[in-house]
């Protein structure tokens, strides 16, 4: 563990120090580093113990696992992202550790914050995204645990693979590109901020790590771009300190400038792998050898030649069984290999290399998508992931998934962008994730005349891959490259040896040569000096002779060139050379130890609960397979800080190849960080505090004598007898309601008298309606079948207080249809007409009534949402985004909330709980039919109310319009339905309506549904309380009572006259319930 204290590349810091005491010692660290850097510089590798007392370092490295919690001041905190700055004292977290009690912010409003986007990863794809999006000027916010920008590109120092028609980004080191995808307005990018959940109606939970300030941010689109988590399978001793995945080393090493071993074993011979390496041995370490248990290398070749070059040793066929641990347990000494076939050790084989400090664990990514996965179930096709978070690739990859993505987001949006570009962009994201293909066995070289004449480069790029940076590197346009499947070609006619190209590729694969000279002009990356004697060798590190460096070329991308002098390699033999090694660095060769014992300790699979694999295989049994919950509630893998995204990976790839199956993954549960404190989280007592992202101005402020959230039927009945009141009432509307969506009946019947004569009072406000302009108004009548004796009773009862007739079975052919199914006889004891029923189309007549209002002086506002609502004083404030997307904040002394399904969330808001749920009710239409009543006129509206098949009741009649017969079933079970998707039909409502409808009349069944749909009834009672400024409640019913009950309330509004029975539909009230005729 060594401070970093010069690198070839990155700036090294120069911070002011800071102290604080550990285990009674004083830890010296730098401003802005974090706890757990300063504890590994001071040589305290060990940060907490396992449940069994093992020790414990850091795992993930980026504040996602529990490895690194300590009390820091007295609070847990996660010293791999937690700072150094402000701190006094940092101690293990004792077993018998007593949490105390913390403030609770009462008195303070929640931070909410509203865009249209939210990004969640500042890293490559993130900012990508952004970028994009502000392009088209479309509001965003990003969020990001980390302190800078960048994520994963902060953590690399070398140039990056882009295959551009411009240059932009290609050749460019990761920092640069994350900085250049950012732009100067950082404007929206919120750092130290951890996404902790998302939350019910696309709410986004976020705490700031720094700050401990929790806040909530609400967005109709969200994009997943949370990048990757390191993968460590599982070996013996895998959590000793000193095993360290490679995101763990990068991050250390690169950011915190914290050497983690000075003699490192690397595991994994893939990118990841040839970068860490090439990355450690640029910090000053040394790399022993690189472990593979593949039968070749993976990754690019490039890549790999630039490790090989070094004198590092690939070992391929081997596999990782066993880190050695020294004395103490608090670092490594070695570690015990194996040769493997298909993954599994070969017994007998085991070997030990030794000399180690570090082992670095390169053994591939896992998709950090839990936010993703959550994100589907709430924001549905409106959530998108990019990046790692959904395919690991190169960096390249996510910037143009970053890209692609923003395209996606604004398809959706409907906003209009250039379509071709976005075909660009994805044809490029696909190019860039193409593998390596072999072109060519060898360089292409120039003629020997052409050699002899001046230098020349070679451009040792035999694979087709997605990059070009080398034909813009060329100032002469000898390099050409014409697809991403093809590699470089240069013109040694126009090529004149300026060596520009060899500093500028990124795969540090382009040598240049002067054969008169004996010069070799080649890319170097790390530090070295001018007069070195030096070892000439190939791509496999193979020494072919002896040069020494003349002089070092510096370069402005910090990518340099040593002309190096050949003294024993000459003429065109030269140009096998590909790089160089120091002699007094030349590795000595690897020796490996034979081993007897691959084991004396058990393997832990799950590090936060001590799960041996031992443990595991016991529970599982002689079963061959076994359900993830199965096995966390048997064992409690899964169930600790990293909620299973590390170890129900591990398991499943150390069972890999066995009989044994695990199925299912572990399920992302919130908090998805454990850093949320119960007391941050205590409910305040005063209103959110809203803060609106958006690109369309400041909120406007409007004042207005009443404002009406709703227009349904009742709002715009509400709107209407405002204005004719002498009000100058604003109504907000958003989408089509039930009152758009019902079958258009209307009936005076109900079990309750008081309901009857409200419903009457309707009738004759739809007649008045009628003779203003035509709404379709026609009277008809309600028949209602009577399917056994206590059905009967109830409708024979209501006969006292409504006009209705009961009439037996023999009459249905003469009363009801001459269609209608003569067995109905067996089915029903008799049925009610009544009489004073009606129809008519539902959106004539809220078209109309909202006119009759605009005309008195009133405002509608269609496609106009709310937001939030709060009440200060005896003023309500009302934030509204309107159609163009702006923001409005109306002022009105008179609320009324006449919301329907999303009643009781704005009632919550103003501290009202009303208790009111929404209920999913399907209905269908059909083709235009003949008129199919008695004597030509439209079949009449029939009921059956038996329970049947789940439904409590099921009706429809024939639109006098056009013929078209509709109708629609009533759930038995309100709680079936509760909130169910509007946009999915079921089988039961499809199969209980044809039955119905055929059996009633059987030339029905001929005839096919048109449309099929839902709206919800609000339940389980009506709430007109305008005291409380409520209109909620109508349980379907609006189009039969809604308009009365709004003259009604702006009557007691009004301060006039109403009758007795208003006073129990308030919130105090019972409501009315109807039971027997809902």
């Amino acid at each position: 563990m060594y401070k970093i204290t010069e690198h070839p590349i990155l700036q090294t810091p120069d911070s002011q120090t800071v102290k604080f005491t550990f285990d009674g010692q004083t830890i010296k660290g730098q401003l802005g580093q974090t706890i757990a850097a300063a504890l590994h510089q001071a040589g305290h590798p060990v940060h907490s113990h396992s449940l069994q007392g093992r020790n414990r370092s850091l795992e993930c490295g980026i504040g996602k696992c529990g490895a690194c919690e300590m009390l820091v001041d007295g609070e847990v905190k996660r010293i791999c992202i937690a700072r150094v700055d402000g701190i006094n004292t940092v101690n293990e977290i004792p077993k018998d550790y007593r949490p105390t009690s913390s403030d609770y912010k009462k008195e303070e409003p929640n931070k909410v914050y509203r865009t249209s986007v939210v990004i969640i990863g500042a890293g490559p794809a993130g900012l990508a995204t952004r970028e994009i999006l502000n392009e088209h000027g479309i509001d965003n916010l990003v969020i990001d645990n980390n302190d800078k920008i960048g994520g994963q590109f902060l953590m690399q120092t070398h140039q990056f693979f882009f295959f551009e028609k411009e240059k932009k980004f290609g050749g460019m080191r990761g920092f640069d590109i994350a900085e250049t995808l950012a732009g100067e307005d950082r404007e929206g990018i919120f750092l130290n901020s951890t996404v902790w959940d998302i939350l019910d109606g696309g709410r986004v939970a976020v705490k700031n790590i720094l700050t401990q300030e929790i806040y909530y941010i609400d967005t109709e689109h969200l994009v997943v771009a949370t990048g990757a988590v390191p993968f460590m399978p599982a070996f013996e001793n895998d959590d000793v300190p000193g095993v360290y995945t490679a995101a763990v080393v990068q991050k250390m090493m690169n950011s915190e400038f914290t050497l983690l071993g000075k003699k490192v074993l690397t595991i994994g011979a893939g990118n990841i792998g040839y970068l860490t390496s090439y990355q450690l041995m640029q910090a000053g370490a040394e790399v022993t050898a690189i472990v593979e248990a593949m039968p070749h290398e993976g990754g690019f070749p490039v890549q790999a030649n630039r490790v090989r070059r070094l004198g590092i040793p690939i070992i391929l066929n081997h596999l990782l069984i066993k880190a050695i641990p020294n004395e103490d347990r608090s670092g490594i000494i070695g570690a015990v290999v194996a040769e493997c076939k298909d993954f599994k050790a070969i017994p007998g084989t085991e070997k030990i290399i030794t000399g180690i400090d570090a082992i670095n664990i390169c053994t591939g990514l896992v998709p950090d998508d839990q936010l993703l996965i959550k994100g589907k179930e709430i924001f549905g096709r409106k959530v998108y992931g990019a990046g790692d978070a959904i395919r690991i690739g190169e960096g390249t990859s996510a910037v143009l998934r970053g890209k692609q993505v923003a395209y996606e987001v604004m398809e959706e949006m409907d906003v209009r962008f250039e379509h071709n570009e976005y075909l660009r962009i994805s044809k490029e994201y696909i190019d860039s994730q193409q593998h390596p293909i072999r072109v060519l066995e060898n360089p292409v070289v120039p003629d020997k005349e052409r050699s002899k004449q001046k230098g020349f480069v070679l451009i040792d790029c035999l694979h087709g891959f997605a990059c070009n940076p080398c034909e813009f590197a060329c100032p002469h346009g000898a390099i050409t490259k014409t697809s991403t499947s093809t590699v470089p070609d240069i013109n040694f006619s126009k090529c004149i040896g300026c060596m520009d190209c060899v500093y500028q590729c990124p795969g540090l694969a382009i040598f240049g040569y002067n054969l008169k000279k004996d010069w070799l002009f080649l890319p170097i990356e790390y530090s070295t000096q001018a007069n070195q004697e030096v070892y000439l060798v190939d791509n496999n590190g193979q020494i072919l002779g002896d040069g020494i460096i003349e002089k070092i070329l510096k370069k402005p991308n910090k990518t340099d060139i040593a002309r190096v002098k050949s003294l024993t390699i000459h003429g065109e033999a030269l140009t096998d050379v590909r790089g160089f090694i120091v002699k007094d660095n030349y590795p000595d060769k690897l020796a490996l130890q034979q081993s007897e014992s691959i084991s004396d300790s058990p393997t832990y699979i799950c590090h936060c609960d001590d799960i041996s694999m031992d443990e595991i295989l016991e529970t599982i049994g002689d079963r061959k397979f076994i359900s993830v919950d199965e096995i966390k509630h048997t064992t409690r893998l899964g169930m600790g800080a990293c909620r299973g995204k590390r170890c129900i990976k591990r398991l499943k790839t150390a069972l890999a190849g066995s009989e044994i199956s695990i199925v299912g993954d572990a399920t992302p549960r919130g908090p998805l960080s454990n850093q949320i404190g119960m007391g941050e989280l205590y409910p305040r007592n005063i209103s959110e505090d809203i803060t609106i992202v958006s690109n369309k101005g400041k909120t406007r402020i409007i004042k207005t004598d009443a404002l009406i959230a709703g227009g349904g039927i009742g709002g715009s009945a509400l709107f209407r007898y405002l204005a004719e009141a002498g009000k100058k009432p604003t109504l907000i509307n958003y989408g089509r309601g039930a009152s758009w969506r019902n079958i258009a009946g209307g009936r005076p019947n109900f079990s309750m008298p008081e309901l009857s004569d409200i419903a009457r009072q309707n009738l004759e406000i739809f007649k008045e309606l009628q003779e203003i302009r035509n709404i379709d108004y026609l009277p008809i009548d309600y028949i209602t079948f009577a399917h056994d004796e206590n059905m009967y009773k109830a409708l024979e009862k209501s006969m006292a207080w409504s006009d209705a007739e009961m009439i037996n079975p023999a009459e249905f052919k003469s009363r009801v249809s001459e269609f209608i199914n003569p067995d109905l006889r067996k089915s029903y004891l008799s049925a009610l007409v009544t009489h004073e029923c009606w129809q008519a189309t539902p959106g004539r007549v809220v078209d109309l009534i909202r006119l009759l209002g605009i005309e008195k002086g009133g405002e509608v506002m269609e496609d106009c949402k709310l937001i939030d609502v709060k009440k200060t004083g005896n003023i309500y404030i009302a934030l509204v985004q309107n159609h163009e997307k702006e923001y409005i904040e109306y002022q009105t002394p008179v609320f009324i909330n006449a919301l329907g399904p999303e009643g009781d969330q704005f009632a919550h808001k103003l501290g009202i709980e009303t208790g009111i749920f929404p209920v999913k009710h399907q209905a269908f239409i059909t083709r235009r039919l003949p008129m199919m009543g008695i004597n030509g006129i439209p079949l009449p509206m029939m009921i059956d109310r038996k329970n049947h098949k789940g439904f409590s009741a099921v009706y429809g009649q024939q639109l006098a319009e056009t013929g078209q017969i509709i109708g629609c079933a009533s759930p038995a079970t309100d709680a079936k339905e509760s909130s169910k998707n509007l946009k999915i039909n079921s089988q039961d409502f499809i199969e209980i309506s044809s039955e119905v409808f055929v059996n009633w009349i059987p030339e029905l069944s001929s005839i096919g549904f048109q449309a099929i749909w839902a709206g919800y009834y609000v339940e389980p009672r009506m709430i007109i309380d305008p005291d409380l400024g409520l209109f909620i409640g109508l349980r379907g019913q609006g189009f039969m009572l809604g308009q009365h009950l709004a003259k009604l309330y702006v009557d007691k509004l009004l301060g006039l006259q109403v009758p007795k029975y208003f006073e129990r539909l308030q919130l105090s009230g019972d409501g009315l319930l109807e039971k027997a005729f809902k």
